[in-house]
């Protein structure tokens, strides 16, 4: 580290409620001789609950240091004790000095560094005089009011009086100096222990989520509408179980197994069940003893919810007293068909977001809900990852939260030099990950085509060292997750890496980066070649900056 010669701080003393170590300051910036360095409020700690802290520490390169111990307004001697402004100073006015400067060499010595040689002096400065007191230890050792204009000239003499004969200097003592007083902090947290502390802030419900909670006793029907990180899965997770704590047996339905399965490991109440809609059918199904069919069959998985309606509820009855839909927007026509078959005039409450909607011809059958609220505030991802997938679907974008995300390293864009060096590059990105202090839970690679893609970086199973599990793995929660987009819809983690880019279609790429990107709390890296770049404007804007 590179210290510049002069006083420190540069544009104005550190906090204090002393004038004149406002006016030592001020006169040690004009007058400190040249190639010399002097800090104000240097502290130290010397062990649990006790510190020391030295008024000014001059530096003399080839001379050593010199505590200057400072007091203000009327400084006088009687009888053998000085008094300040009348009253008796207790401790005199070099004890502090001389505490600190023992403390401060220690501590220099203790990282192999050592000035010349050191010394404490004392500064009156509002106390002007033509002869220093004559008490023998501070003899010629006081500067006052009338030498502040002359700090050139009268610094070098006091250090000759104040410090012994200098002998060599040991390490670079005068940068560890500096060091220690701190000219400046930027806090710097690891992105993983961000996250962490993100995460409880995350689950705490405001005051809109609580107002749609509250809305459980007085609408039976309720479609809430709400942007990616809004709190959408929370709260349907919180609607169910409140359903059940009421004594109804209730179904939490999802769209995707990866969702359900991650709500079902944490939500376990009594009269609860969370599945996806496909998966329920199946099950109905069976249940009526009605055959199931071949799951590998053409059209088999989007006709059997129809199937079910059809065919097993009318033997089983409606087995839900409450219905809670997440991810509505991806529900197919077939698949409302059994969910409305299974409430009937019972409450339903769903939760979507027409932003991710994926598949345009699906919808929400509207009219079947009475009373509809929309969640404004975005919880889960940082503000430069939102910005970049606000971009995605043609939204206006954060320009400043971008470009702090990309300083900060919170969004990443990893260009590779080929197609066949994406996978090496994601690895070393999971690898650099895991140095943030993200644990191999925290992280999921997601493709934006498709697991089963005989191209797709995902049918490797692993990136280095590192093995990819699906989404719906029952080791998802301590793994690395390796899947789609699309099956890992709902779900979030702190670190994305998003990559496949090479198999993105470009009028597919809006709602698939939306989604994607959605998926982080804390991270994203783009993992692309260089040839992919070029085809997408938002990135390679990016990149570029």
């Amino acid at each position: 580290m590179s210290v510049s010669p002069g006083v420190w701080p540069r544009e104005k003393p550190r906090p204090t409620p002393s004038r004149g170590e406002e006016l030592v300051w001020e006169a040690l910036r004009g007058g400190l001789p040249a190639g010399w360095y002097a800090w104000h409020s240097l502290r130290i700690r010397r062990g649990p609950g006790r510190e020391t802290e030295g008024d000014f520490v001059i530096a003399a390169p080839d001379r050593g240091l010199l505590v200057l111990e400072v007091k203000g307004g009327r400084i006088e001697m009687r009888d053998g004790r000085f008094f300040q402004n009348r009253r008796e100073m207790d401790p005199a006015p070099r004890a502090q000095g001389l505490s600190f400067v023992r403390a401060l060499v220690d501590r220099l010595h203790a990282e192999a560094c050592g000035p010349p040689a050191f010394g404490v002096a004392t500064c009156f400065p509002q106390t002007a005089f033509d002869a220093g007191p004559t008490q023998d230890d501070v003899a010629q050792l006081v500067l006052g009011e009338q030498d502040l204009p002359w700090l050139e000239r009268a610094l070098p003499a006091l250090f000759e009086r104040a410090c012994p004969p200098p002998r060599a200097a040991r390490g670079p003592w005068i940068e560890r100096l500096h060091r220690l007083w701190c000219e400046t902090w930027t806090p710097k947290l690891a992105l993983g222990h961000r996250a962490a502390l993100d995460a409880e802030r995350r689950v705490r419900l405001d005051e809109q989520q609580l107002a749609v909670l509250d809305s459980l006793a007085d609408n039976a029907s309720l479609l809430v509408e709400g942007g990616a990180g809004t709190g959408k899965t929370l709260l349907a997770r919180e609607a169910a179980l409140r359903f059940a704590a009421a004594g109804k047996r209730v179904l939490l339905a999802c769209f995707t197994a990866g969702l359900a399965h991650w709500v079902r490991e944490q939500t376990r109440a009594a009269g609860l069940v969370v599945d996806t809609v496909r998966g329920l059918a199946v099950e109905l199904l069976k249940q009526a003893g009605e055959p199931v069919g071949d799951f590998d069959s053409p059209g088999f998985w989007e006709e059997v919810p129809l199937r079910a309606a059809s065919d097993a509820l009318p033997k089983l009855g409606r087995p839900f007293d409450a219905i809670v839909v997440d991810e509505a927007q991806d529900f197919s026509e077939n698949d409302w068909m059994l969910v409305l078959e299974l409430s009937g005039e019972r409450p339903l409450w769903a939760f979507h977001d027409p932003g991710q909607a994926f598949w345009p011809e699906r919808h929400v059958p509207r009219e079947r809900f009475a009373a509809r609220f929309a969640l404004q505030r975005p919880y889960r991802c940082p503000p430069g990852v939102q910005a970049l997938a606000d971009l995605y679907l043609g939204r206006k974008a954060d320009e400043a939260a971008l470009r702090a995300a990309l300083a900060d390293g919170t969004l990443r864009i990893v260009v590779c030099p080929t197609r066949s060096s994406v996978a090496d590059k994601a690895a070393l990105e999971i690898d650099k990950l895991l140095g943030e202090k993200f644990a191999p839970g925290d992280i999921a690679v997601l493709s934006v085509r498709g697991r089963t893609h005989r191209d797709s970086i995902l049918r490797l199973g692993r990136l280095g060292r590192h093995t990819l599990v699906a989404a719906t793995d029952k080791a998802l929660d301590g793994s690395i997750v390796g899947d789609t987009f699309l099956r890992f819809k709902g779900l979030e983690r702190p670190a994305i890496v998003v990559t496949d880019f090479h198999l993105l279609a470009d009028e597919a790429r809006g709602v698939r980066m939306h989604i994607a990107l959605t998926r982080a709390l804390a991270a994203a890296r783009i993992v692309l070649a260089r040839e992919d770049l070029s085809r997408d404007e938002a990135l390679g804007r990016l990149a570029s900056a």
